[in-house]
């Protein structure tokens, strides 16, 4: 079997939903378990709702579900499904308004967070299920909430891996059986039923989870994009497709800015050796990338992609008083624990550390508590550069074509050794788009 997820574009409206079927009921040999996203931009209306909720404003409320409400008919009209079809939906919608109602003028929680961003996945499902149903092709709607075990850290919940394999195998008879089966990426839920979600881009994870937990032969990743790319064509529009790539090279290009992969979406399946494939839904001729442990391109070349990350902010701890002295790290490093805050790049010497993060909504708090350890100094509006390959820290002269390809940059903080895969380092948001076009033309002379 296989396990085929479809992102937001690629359930946005009718048109998109009818491709998917297309796409899926030529693959119905292969057993699919069909993983979606919600319709694009409907999480980011989802979490304006909660706000709203929050707020206690009734009429704006009733106003923004009532939107969603429409968009959702409007889909539901041009796949032409039937009322009985639809009553799920309706339901959904109710569900949505008794949540609302529940949480009236209550501040916002992690946990009503969850529950109130999950049902985009669940109204898209519902739709997807429709689709199919119209079309006289057997199919079964699953509620991943079911299977998809996690904590309760609400927002950004981890997986309980070995209780999703068990929990999944219900879904092989009737895949086996010949019936399409249609599940919901980003949710899940604790041990007591609480809906969880596992955080923006979570359905790619989703994907990956049920099918290392199903024994999948490959996981296809179908989205609006060809695959990964040796940049973002967006800023680099010569940029070639990367016919293949090792986990570890697409890990580093989805840490690092290539939005096409969840970071975490190899996790689950490279110990089983389960391949990821990109696609592209509205071009589902083309090959896509395939993602394996070793993609067989001995002679590839070191470099296989610059990635480019904007909106980091530097955080520096300065302390001249702990040269010699053990614990300094540590000290640092429990700061950023207590309050909950994700370090991205690192760079160390023995009285100052330099490191990035995305989220600053309690980067106010953090700075505080460093200020206790040493001097502070923050640097908004950054960017992080990585250069992306096989074999970077061990090939000479890479680093050196590097720097010398953006010698007219500022470069603020470089960290290079902890992956063999990646030379990253840190420039201002401004200069990124050039430093990626230089880098590319350097490496990729051949395209420019």
């Amino acid at each position: 079997m296989i396990v085929m997820k479809f992102g937001g574009t690629s359930v946005g409206d009718a048109a998109a939903i009818e491709r998917l079927v297309t796409i899926v009921a030529d693959a119905r040999a292969e057993q699919p378990l069909v993983v979606v996203s919600a319709m694009s931009k409907i999480t980011n209306a989802l979490v304006a709702l909660d706000d709203l909720i929050a707020a206690g404003d009734a009429s704006a409320i009733e106003y923004a579900i009532a939107e969603l409400e429409a968009r959702h008919a409007v889909a539901a009209d041009g796949l032409q499904l039937a009322a009985i079809t639809q009553a799920p939906i309706g339901e959904l919608f109710a569900a949505l308004r008794q949540a609302a109602v529940a949480g009236l003028s209550q501040p916002s929680s992690p946990e009503r967070r969850d529950l109130i961003c999950g049902f985009g996945e669940l109204l898209s499902s519902r739709l997807v299920v429709g689709a199919f149903d119209a079309r006289r092709v057997q199919v079964e709607w699953f509620d991943a909430r079911s299977a998809i075990t996690t904590d309760d850290h609400f927002g950004a919940a981890i997986p309980r891996e070995s209780e999703i394999e068990a929990r999944a195998q219900r879904l092989l008879p009737v895949l086996t059986a010949g019936r399409v089966v249609v599940t919901q990426g980003f949710i899940g839920a604790t041990r007591d039923g609480v809906p969880t979600t596992l955080g923006r881009g979570g359905s790619d994870f989703s994907a990956a989870l049920f099918g290392a937990a199903l024994g999948a032969s490959r996981v296809e990743i179908w989205t609006d994009v060809d695959g990964l790319m040796s940049a973002d064509p967006r800023v680099v529009p010569e940029a070639r497709l990367l016919a293949s790539a090792t986990y570890d090279e697409a890990a580093e290009l989805a840490a690092f800015g290539a939005k096409v992969l969840h970071p975490a979406t190899q996790l689950p399946l490279v110990e089983a050796g389960i391949p990821i494939v990109i696609r592209n839904t509205f071009a589902p001729e083309r090959p896509g990338t395939w993602i394996r442990a070793d993609d067989g391109e001995e002679d590839a070349l070191p470099v296989r992609s610059i990635s480019f990350k904007p909106g980091v902010t530097v955080v520096q701890i300065r302390a001249p008083r702990m040269l010699g002295a053990y614990g300094f790290l540590r000290r640092i490093f429990e700061v950023f624990e207590r309050h909950e805050v994700v370090v991205d790049v690192l760079a160390t010497s023995e009285v100052s550390v330099s490191l990035t993060v995305d989220d600053v909504s309690r980067l106010d708090a953090v700075i505080r508590d460093l200020r206790l350890v040493g001097e502070v100094g923050v640097r908004a509006q950054r960017g992080v550069i990585a250069v992306v390959g096989r074999g970077i820290r061990e090939t000479p002269g890479i680093a050196a074509r590097v720097y010398t390809a953006i010698a007219d940059v500022n470069v603020e903080m470089i960290s290079q050794g902890a992956s063999a895969s990646n030379l990253t380092f840190i420039v201002k948001e401004a200069d990124g788009p050039a430093v990626v076009r230089a880098l590319h033309r350097t490496f990729f002379p051949e395209v420019a």
